[in-house]
């Protein structure tokens, strides 16, 4: 397993209408760049989550820090309590393996109020009415003075990790997305919001990364199996390795809960292991698991010199 921890603003969850948020931060403490996502799991077997995670595939450098929105909705749930599982993985792993790092969130539906008793002569009811809006307003103003806004820092050209804590030390957070550049590997070759403009704090600067061109023939690409795999592929074969890699897509194609004959990465009848290397156990089609075969064996022929 790799050097991932998990963090949340907030061990509770208090919900208005059923809904709630916080956030969770997330740090990859490795050497190595890493692909991290933040699922969300039930508490007890067969359970709802209730739970959306905004984004939960990024790529993160080694040392970066990238904060997830984590959202809950129990809008119709039945009263009661509803433990959710927070784990942050390697997308090269099972959730399973970083179950021991898991944060637990109890999300509790209470019964619906009782119904109002009738008001009184006195309109008690328009004088606390009053009050909440007031109290609302002066919140309102309150949290936007509190709130404020910062000028984004110049972190073109930064190497990304130093980027990111340039940004999280400014009171932002930052998305990447890989470009292919001349520029060195792991460059930040443009940033939006641009540098020196004034953004609210929290706000999430989008950022690109170079990266090498990958050295294939005309008309292939990387696979990508994993950050390291170059073998070169079609760019159909390259789209469908990220379909097949998608956490939603192996919880789908793996008993719930997971296990079997094979542990925890048992595959649903009618997939089978990728085998794109030794330890590759992402479920697939027994059609991909041929094609990866034959693209390992083709790979000198498709490569450029």
């Amino acid at each position: 397993m790799t050097g991932i921890t998990l963090t949340l603003s907030s061990p509770t969850v208090e919900l208005k209408d059923g809904k709630g948020s916080l956030t969770a931060s997330v740090t990859n403490s490795s050497v190595e760049t890493e692909r991290v996502v933040l699922g969300a799991f039930p508490g007890q077997p067969g359970g709802p989550t209730y739970t959306t995670v905004a984004n939960p595939l990024r790529t993160l450098a080694a040392g970066a820090t990238e904060q997830y929105l984590v959202a809950f909705d129990t809008t119709g749930a039945a009263p009661g309590s509803y433990p959710v599982k927070l784990i942050a993985y390697s997308a090269d792993d099972a959730p399973e393996d970083y179950a021991d790092q898991a944060h637990v969130v109890t999300l509790t539906v209470s019964q619906a109020p009782a119904p109002a008793k009738p008001p009184s002569t006195f309109p008690w009811l328009w004088v606390i009415i009053g009050g909440v809006v007031l109290l609302l307003a002066i919140g309102g103003v309150l949290w936007y003075l509190m709130r404020g806004g910062g000028n984004v820092p110049d972190v073109r050209g930064k190497q990304q990790g130093e980027a990111a804590q340039i940004l999280i030390g400014a009171g932002f957070s930052m998305g990447s997305t890989e470009v292919v550049s001349t520029q060195p590997a792991g460059t930040v070759i443009s940033q939006n919001p641009e540098a020196g403009g004034t953004a609210e704090k929290g706000t999430t600067v989008s950022v690109q990364i170079a990266r090498a061109a990958d050295k294939c023939q005309p008309g292939y690409v990387y696979r990508r199996v994993t950050p390291d795999d170059k073998v070169c592929v079609t760019p159909e074969s390259a789209a469908q390795v990220v379909q097949d890699n998608a956490p939603a897509t192996q919880l789908a194609r793996k008993p719930n809960p997971p296990g079997g004959p094979y542990g925890v990465n048992t595959c649903l009848q009618g997939f089978v292991w990728r085998d794109a290397y030794d330890g590759d156990q992402v479920c697939v089609t027994g059609e991909t698991r041929t094609r990866t075969r034959e693209e390992n064996d083709e790979a000198a022929l498709h490569s450029a010199p």
